[in-house]
């Protein structure tokens, strides 16, 4: 079995405790270049990210984990291991998140919380596994699963654009289980889940989505999915053609980052097979990427 890549970050409390922070490239895929970077001109981002002889790009699907003492928040959960279908993404290089989480020494019982950015299948697939019989079972069976209500009635009820992107076996059991928590959060409300953590709704590239700001000893992070899923999506004018709603998604985006900005937060970014994550400056009106982190992991398609 292959060893799994982690971006991680350890700082010391004192002499005897330790607070944990890492992502895990849980996997990759790849898409057509025009998908994820939309009306910005190929000659621009081209030269910035990379792109193969078919136009596709590499994405990565990084989620993060934080061990804040007596809660152990994982953000995002991959696509998992489930077999789906959807041969035009290319998955490739998935990893068994308890494995992943084994490797650090956590157990996927310890979770105590699992952040959604939102339910598509490649930001939840891996709250459910299949055992040796074929079962289906919940991944982290004491973990309260957080989501917003208008996420979830999107996810029951998607409109055409959506409709391929929700898949029921990913979260059903959890929220038959009562583990899905669904939120709802009025613009602009904050929803502290505990000193250290509080949640925002954002919209356009779906509704009701998650993004966290996370207080750890060694830093503020902003955990935002799809909000900003790549360094470059910093740029207001890069958006994702999938993006639900264009206008609405750049209003969000720069509200997020104005908000990370003034919290001192490095951003995440769940896509980008590059960057992990960046720090943030203001250049004149707009907020851009400062110190950029590599992604550890060499594989990019």
């Amino acid at each position: 079995m292959k060893r799994i890549k982690f971006r991680y970050f350890c700082a010391q409390q004192n002499s005897l405790n330790f607070m944990k922070v890492f992502c895990i490239e849980s996997g990759y895929f790849s898409t057509d270049g025009g998908a994820m970077f939309g009306i910005m001109s190929r000659k621009i981002w081209a030269g910035k990210y990379p792109v193969d002889e078919e136009n596709r790009c590499p994405l990565a699907m990084r989620c993060f984990f934080i061990d804040f003492g007596e809660r152990k928040v994982l953000f995002d959960s991959g696509v998992g291991l489930k077999p789906i279908g959807m041969d035009y993404y290319r998955f490739h290089s998935l990893t068994d998140i308890r494995q992943a989480l084994a490797e650090k020494g956590y157990r996927a019982e310890e979770v105590t919380d699992v952040v959604l950015s939102h339910l598509h299948f490649d930001h939840c697939g891996g709250c459910t596994y299949l055992d040796e019989n074929g079962q289906l079972q919940i991944t982290f069976p004491n973990a309260k699963h957080w989501t917003t209500q208008e996420q979830w009635q999107n996810s029951l009820q998607p409109g055409p654009w959506e409709g391929d992107a929700y898949l029921r076996e990913n979260l059903q059991a959890v929220d038959e289980a009562g583990l899905l928590q669904k939120l709802q959060l009025a613009d602009d409300e904050s929803f502290e889940v505990f000193p250290g953590l509080r949640l925002k709704k954002s919209e356009g590239h779906t509704c009701g989505q998650l993004v966290a700001f996370a207080r750890t000893d060694q830093g503020h992070f902003c955990i935002s999915g799809d909000v900003v899923p790549m360094c470059m999506h910093i740029t207001p004018a890069c958006i994702a053609a999938i993006d639900n709603h264009a206008a609405l998604a750049v209003t969000e985006k720069i509200k997020v980052l104005q908000e990370a900005f003034q919290d001192e937060c490095k951003m995440v970014f769940y896509h980008d097979a590059v960057t992990a994550y960046a720090t943030l400056r203001q250049m004149g009106r707009h907020i851009s990427a400062g110190v950029k982190y590599p992604s550890t992991n060499p594989i990019l398609r």
